[in-house]
């Protein structure tokens, strides 16, 4: 340390050194050729870091500044080691010469580190040939730009065009919704100003029962789920009236974000709308053909029944009508003339059930109001109150629904029909009793009719029991027309009918009428 301190506190005493001229055997040659060159190599060092200096600042915009100062620092440092050994020879200052070697020595190793650091970037560089390329690529480039741009201002003003006048209706939307811009053609599709229709979103015109699906492909588009979508939506128009339009969408993208939605609306009401008239007219055809096919089945019903129970009776009328005119024995025409007036008295019947069949199946000649379930009722029990008295019948009532859309007369005609069977079909080793109710279920007005009484077996008449004439007890007093007359009243008005039955539990039938 106090070697330190001695050298820096005698760092321009020349005292221990003797000139450099008395140093040696110098001769003037030798000498001044050292001196006269040490000079010259510092005037050189000084000159140059004062020419990159005047550089950098004319050129404020050059790579490596910190660079060119450590090499105009450099050599700097070099150019004072070199004037200070032309010194020496008259003035032996060798403490600051070491000292400006040590700086000379920093300031060259920094450069040398930065020179590290830098020579990568530099070997980088374009060469003169390579930056010309590029310039001449560059210019190329611009000019192909240049091109480009005025084909899309000439794009722009075709879309612009194409977008303001056509015939269909256009809007940008953004991804939230709302209306970017509008053409003409889609303001006077919905009846707003384009001030009006900015204003508001696309979900704001939507019909409900639209907007779920329309969100959910907007959703799918945003995820890039898929490119584009096409569905049929319903807007409301200013006034509030419903347009259907064909709606078809596209997603721009920039920069990787959603920009906005191209959306074209084409207003397909008119279509719609005779869509919907041949869809109307197809179900009315449909359904006037089922109509037709019920009417046809009647009708064969019609036949059947003709045929089977007037064409025996009206054959045993012949025989007996040729019977009558070969015989002479009295006793046998009287018999022949009873059986003749039993025949005749079934084709009576038969003519006035079919004349009842025809009546409710082709004609439907009652009009359909809004029945009393009570006053059928209270009607039919009135007719029947004989027998509700003989039997000692219980009859408990439940009208939670008091009216149905049908016709008054048949609906008496169905309690008539029920109950007598009811009371005429009781279980004599209990007393009788009668449940009914009236309820709605699945869309319909459900009346059931429930008895206590012998019942039915459907596993073997389960097929036969709405049939003309067809009876599953004998010795009683039945036909077999009123469960055929009830269901064809039931289905010429969109009704039905359905029994459930055991032998010896009861019988319940469930009556189901179109609810309005």
């Amino acid at each position: 340390m106090k070697q330190v301190i001695d050298f820096f506190s005698k760092l321009f005493d020349t005292a221990d050194w003797p000139p450099r001229w008395h140093c040696g055997k110098w001769s003037d040659f030798h000498g001044w050729l050292y001196i006269i060159s040490d000079l010259l190599i510092w005037a050189a060092y000084f000159a140059i870091p004062i020419i990159i200096i005047r550089f950098i600042t004319y050129k404020k915009h050059q790579q490596f500044i910190k660079l060119y100062f450590l090499f105009a620092a450099f050599i700097l440092a070099c150019g004072a080691t070199h004037f200070l050994d032309a010194i020496t020879f008259w003035f032996p200052v060798y403490r600051l010469s070491a000292l400006m070697r040590a700086i000379t020595a920093i300031v060259s190793w920094l450069t040398v580190f930065s020179l590290i650091k830098i020579v990568p970037l530099a070997f980088s560089l374009k060469s003169p040939r390579e930056l010309e390329t590029e310039i001449e690529m560059r210019k190329k480039a611009e000019a192909e730009l240049q091109i480009k741009n005025q084909q899309l201002e000439e794009s722009r003003k075709t879309f612009k065009s194409a977008f303001d006048y056509s015939t269909i209706g256009i809007a940008l939307v953004s991804p939230e919704g709302n209306w970017l811009t509008v053409n003409q053609a889609l303001c006077d599709m919905l009846g707003y100003t384009e001030a009006e229709l900015l204003k508001l979103t696309f979900q704001d015109i939507t019909h409900p029962d639209d907007l779920a699906q329309d969100l959910a492909y907007v959703k799918q588009v945003l995820n890039k789920e898929i490119e584009t979508y096409q569905m049929e939506k319903r807007y409301y128009t200013k006034s509030g009236r419903i347009v259907y339009a064909l709606l078809s969408v596209s997603l721009v993208w920039k920069d990787n974000n959603p920009d906005f939605f191209v959306s074209q609306i084409v207003n397909i009401s008119q279509q719609k709308k005779l869509a919907l008239e041949i869809e109307r007219k197809n179900l009315a055809l449909e359904k006037a053909n089922d109509d037709l096919q019920v009417h046809l089945t009647r009708i064969n019903e019609f036949n059947r029944i003709v045929g089977h129970n007037l064409r025996g009776p009206a054959t045993s009328l012949i025989n007996a009508a040729d019977f009558l005119e070969t015989t002479d024995n009295e006793e046998d025409k009287n018999l022949l003339l009873s059986k003749l007036k039993g025949t005749a008295s079934l084709i009576l019947s038969t003519i006035n059930d079919l004349r009842d069949f025809i009546e409710i199946q082709l004609t439907q000649s009652h009009t359909a109001i809004a029945a009393s379930f009570k006053t059928a009722f209270n009607k039919s029990t009135a007719v029947l109150a004989d027998e509700i008295k003989k039997t000692n019948a219980v009859i408990n009532v439940d009208f939670k629904v008091e009216k149905v859309f049908f016709p008054q007369v048949y609906l008496e005609s169905i309690f008539y029909n029920l109950l007598s069977n009811a009371l005429k079909y009781i279980d004599a080793s209990r007393q009788p009793v009668i449940s009914i109710e009236t309820k709605t279920q699945r869309g319909s007005i459900v009346l059931s009719v429930k008895d206590n009484g012998i019942g039915i077996d459907l596993k073997r008449h389960g097929k036969e029991i709405f049939k003309y004439r067809k009876i599953f007890h004998k010795g009683y007093d039945s036909n077999g027309v009123g469960l055929f007359l009830t269901k064809t009243q039931l289905e010429t008005y969109d009704g039905g009918i359905e029994v459930e039955s055991q032998p010896g539990k009861g019988t319940t039938f469930y009556i189901y009428f179109k609810q309005v």
